[in-house]
């Protein structure tokens, strides 16, 4: 027989995965937006003491709930890993861009006179890279 364990284990207000196994010390738990607290329904051999830690005021995102199974010097831990859901849209201020104001316009020649730049400016590499160099003959005389 294995000590200090939960025979049973039971979240009346939410969904426990995977299901419980005596063997097994880590679980999730999904709840509701409106639960505050889990309700726990276990099971336990007499003579052992459970004491449940965190399980108050819980918030929207995740958190942990422990459940201990102790007797004499001897403590075992069960983990919750709790999502609460949240209806509401959470949005981090801190990341959003203030909105750019453009405060002129530009005259109408400019987007030509630049594309005209660049096509010059690609026309004088062309030239420099591939122009043949003529060929001189030395004369003798």
């Amino acid at each position: 027989m294995v000590i200090n364990v939960l025979e049973d284990l039971n979240i009346v207000n939410g969904k426990l995965s995977p299901e419980f196994d005596i063997y097994n010390n880590i679980y999730s738990v999904s709840i509701k937006e409106e639960v505050d607290e889990l309700v726990i329904d276990y099971k336990v051999t007499d003579g052992y003491v459970v004491n449940i830690i965190d399980n108050h005021d819980l918030v929207p995102g995740e958190q942990v709930v422990y459940i201990q199974v102790i007797k004499d010097d001897e403590i075992n831990t069960y983990t919750l890993l709790v999502n609460k859901e949240s209806s509401e849209t959470v949005i981090n201020y801190d990341y959003l861009l203030e909105p750019l104001e453009v405060e002129e316009k530009l005259p109408e020649y400019v987007a030509p006179l630049i594309g005209g730049i660049c096509f010059f400016v690609i026309l004088c590499t062309f030239l420099l890279l591939f122009k043949r160099k003529k060929k001189h003959k030395k004369t003798t005389g």
